[in-house]
């Protein structure tokens, strides 16, 4: 269902007409610019909440052309195109993806909406594991029975980590790909069972490290801290559930997001890119055990500079190895056995983030960035669009909850077969 409607705006007198998209979801809030002004105008569907412009109710029918239009749906990505009857973003879609694919894309919206009433909860339920209070987690777990979580069957650390892990399971299924994560769950005990066999020594000293540091624990639990930050997104990340049915490139079709803006979202891929940088230790632990039965050995490629011939001190350890930035950290995993998706890395535009090295235009949805150190200048810039940073951060998320599997494998490794405290 559409229905059309016209703003104009409180600051420049704007007309704007308006075709909005009804979703599934219960609240339904909307957030646009101005196209002339930049002045935002927000409202949510059924409230008297409108701020930044005033409905014109009274205007003749169709849309002409005359004035900006603009197409909004909170599930969908809407073009930046002129008004044409019928063409309206669920046409489009349907047009695209086909019907099956929708009613998938569909259920996995609805799985959003069940999700997302219920954030902070969600967000109570991580506190609650993190600070090891069992009955805490166990009551808010049996308040969420809508979720579907499994039960705690004792209070054994086991069974609390399998509890937690249904609900990281259950929070992240709407955003990724349950083939992927199925293959390297079933994967990693038969790697680490291989790894206790041949190299248990130095399996064992790799553990010693990561446990006598607090490393496994932090990178734990500063992994499932990101699951209801996600969940909290999930207004600006519906309509890019959308690109996982296409083989569109998304540089090539500007998309706009119908809710929210840039500024709600880049904290929260800043430190998913952190997240995902520090638990590449683990991943490069495991690696150099698998190759050469060393978990501080990487290969003579990366270790030796060819300049001098000598060790590079960033690469001489695992534990110097956690000091270098994520670009590097990826370069020196040589023959992974975790299978990196190179489209989830952009260091670039993490940097750009990180350092405050951007710009973001409300009308177009147009991020600028720079990366490059060029101290007060910002002569070289990237421009993404909106659409594309929530694609990029949905890719991104999916990375850092595959490599979750792993942190898994390695807790319970620790809890069951090392009999030790985290």
């Amino acid at each position: 269902m559409n229905f059309c409607t016209r703003y104009q705006c409180n600051t420049c007198d704007t007309l704007i007409d308006c075709r909005i998209g009804m979703s599934n979801r219960d609240v339904q809030p909307f957030q646009f610019a101005c196209p002339e002004c930049s002045e935002q105008i927000t409202f949510t569907l059924g409230l008297d909440n409108l701020e930044g412009a005033k409905e014109i109710k009274a205007f003749d029918a169709l849309f002409t052309g005359d004035n900006h239009f603009v197409d909004l749906h909170l599930d969908f990505p809407v073009s930046f195109d002129k008004y044409v009857k019928g063409e309206t973003a669920f046409m489009r879609v349907i047009g695209s993806i086909g019907e099956d694919s929708f009613y998938h894309l569909s259920s996995r919206l609805d799985a959003l909406n069940r999700l997302g009433k219920h954030h902070r909860s969600l967000k109570r339920l991580i506190s609650q594991y993190r600070q090891g209070n069992i009955k805490g987690f166990e009551k808010v777990l049996k308040s969420l029975t809508d979720l579907n979580f499994i039960t705690i069957k004792s209070h054994k650390k086991q069974d609390f980590i399998a509890a937690l892990y249904s609900v990281t399971s259950v929070i992240s299924s709407p955003f990724t790909i349950h083939e992927h994560n199925k293959e390297l769950s079933k994967g990693m005990p038969n790697l680490l069972f291989k790894l206790y066999t041949e190299h248990n020594e130095n399996l064992s000293e790799f553990f010693d490290s990561l446990l006598n540091t607090g490393f496994l624990k932090t990178v734990h639990y500063d992994t499932i801290s990101l699951y209801p930050r996600l969940i909290n997104l999930e207004l600006p990340l519906r309509p890019a559930l959308y690109y996982d049915y296409i083989e569109e490139e998304l540089g090539d079709v500007p998309a706009r997001v119908s809710t929210q803006s840039f500024d709600t979202c880049n904290n929260t891929y800043k430190d998913l890119a952190e997240v995902y940088s520090r638990q590449l230790v683990l991943i490069a632990g495991l690696n150099n055990l698998i190759h050469r039965g060393n978990f501080n050995l990487f290969s003579d490629d990366v270790r030796f500079s060819k300049k001098t011939g000598k060790i590079i001190q960033a690469f001489s350890s695992l534990n110097n190895y956690a000091n270098v930035d994520l670009g590097k950290k990826l370069f020196a995993i040589d023959e992974s056995f975790f299978k990196f998706d190179e489209n989830a890395i952009d260091n670039r535009l993490r940097n750009g983030i990180a350092h405050y090295k951007h710009e973001y235009n409300e009308v177009t949805q147009i991020i600028t960035y720079s990366s490059a150190k060029e101290g007060l200048a910002r002569d070289t810039t990237i421009d993404i669009t909106f659409m594309e940073f929530l694609r990029k951060m949905l890719l991104l998320f999916r990375e850092v909850h595959s490599l979750n599997h792993v942190i898994k494998a390695l807790l319970f490794h620790v809890t069951l077969i090392l009999k030790k405290d985290i």
